[in-house]
C-alpha cells in the first residue's frame, strides 16, 4: 500500500487513541483494492484482531457504501464505516467490542463515519497537515477548498458534472442567544454528524464557516442536488437537533460542468449568494445558481 510505511507509527497512535475514547476492544483499517488482497488488514489494534477483521471484510464487501453492524458468530458485536481510504482505494474502518457487549446505535454509526471521514483525510494528506474544525471534527474550508479542486479536475478528465451544495443555519446568532453557545455549539456538532451519514464516500463534507457546510456531490447536476437540498430541508433529525428551537437552512447550489473555467472558489460564490437570496425571503428553503453563458 503506497501510505504504509510513511505513517505506520502516527496512524497506529491514532487508532489506539481512538479505541480508547470510543471504548471499544478494537479497531481495524481495511485495504480492499486488489493489490492488497493478500494482506487485506491495513492496520489493526486491540483485541481479537485477525478472526473479527475476517468478518469485518465479509461485512464490507457485502455493502460497500455505508455502515453496516452484525453480531459475529463468537458474539462480538461488530460496526464497519466504507471510504477510510483515500477515494481511490476501496476500504473502510472497523470497529468491534467485547464478546456479548451492547449492540450498536445509530449514535455509533455517526461516530464511526466521523472517525473514518478523519483518519481518509488524514491518510490521503498525510498526518499532522490535515485541516480539521476542532468543533465538529469536519475538515475546515482550506481543506475543502483545495479537495473540491482536485475532485473537479478528474470530473473533467471523465467528462462527469459536479455540483457544490453550500448549507447555512438561518439565524444561528439568534439560536446561540436563545439557548446560550455551549447548546448552540452541540447542534454544529450533531449537525455535522447527520451531514456525514448522508453523503455518499465519493462526496465531501466541511465546515465551511461559522454557520455553514459545503457539500460537494460528484457525478451530480443541479436538478439531483435540489432534490438533495429539499429533503435536508425536510428531515426531521435535522430540524429538531435542538429540543423546542426548530432550525431551518438557506441552500445554495452551484453545478459546474466539465470543460468549465469555474473553480470552486467561483462556484462558492455564487452558491453564497443563491443562499443570501433565499434567507432574504425568510430562509427554510434552497436556491439553485445558474453560470452565465460564456462565449459568444
Amino acid at each position: 500500500m503506497p501510505f504504509r510505511g510513511d505513517y505506520d507509527g502516527s496512524i497506529v497512535a491514532v487508532l489506539e487513541q481512538l479505541r480508547l475514547t470510543a471504548d471499544v476492544e478494537g479497531l481495524a483499517i481495511l485495504d480492499l483494492s486488489q493489490d492488497a488482497a493478500e494482506a487485506p488488514v491495513a492496520y489493526c489494534v486491540g483485541v481479537a484482531g485477525e478472526y473479527t477483521a475476517a468478518v469485518a471484510l465479509q461485512m464490507l464487501n457485502a455493502s460497500p457504501g455505508q455502515p453496516s453492524h452484525k453480531v459475529a458468530p463468537d458474539k462480538r458485536p461488530i460496526l464497519t464505516c466504507p471510504w477510510v481510504l483515500p477515494p481511490t482505494r476501496p476500504g473502510g474502518l472497523a470497529l468491534w467490542r467485547s464478546p456479548r457487549a451492547r449492540p450498536w446505535s445509530d449514535a455509533d454509526r455517526d461516530l464511526a463515519a466521523s472517525v473514518g471521514m478523519l483518519l481518509r483525510v488524514a491518510i490521503g494528506n498525510g498526518m499532522g497537515q490535515v485541516g480539521i474544525d476542532r468543533l465538529t471534527g469536519l475538515p475546515n474550508r482550506r481543506w475543502f477548498l483545495d479537495e473540491a479542486d482536485r475532485h473537479i479536475d478528474r470530473l473533467d478528465l471523465d467528462a462527469r458534472v459536479g455540483t457544490l451544495m453550500l448549507i447555512d443555519i438561518d439565524d444561528l446568532r439568534g439560536l446561540n442567544l436563545a439557548i446560550g453557545r455551549a447548546e448552540g455549539d452541540r447542534v454544529l456538532v450533531r449537525m455535522s454528524s447527520q451531514l456525514r451519514a448522508m453523503v455518499r464516500p465519493s462526496d465531501l463534507v466541511a465546515r465551511t464557516g461559522a454557520d455553514e457546510f459545503g457539500v460537494w456531490l460528484d457525478g451530480m447536476d443541479h436538478l439531483t442536488a435540489a432534490e438533495r437540498a429539499e429533503a435536508l430541508c425536510l428531515k426531521r433529525q435535522l430540524r429538531e437537533l435542538s429540543e423546542g428551537h426548530p432550525i431551518t437552512f438557506s441552500i445554495g447550489i452551484a453545478s459546474r460542468h466539465p470543460g468549465s473555467t469555474e473553480d470552486i472558489r467561483t462556484l462558492l460564490r455564487r452558491a453564497h449568494m443563491a443562499a443570501r437570496e433565499v434567507k432574504a425571503k425568510g430562509g427554510g428553503g434552497w436556491r439553485v445558481s445558474h453560470a452565465e453563458p460564456t462565449g459568444p
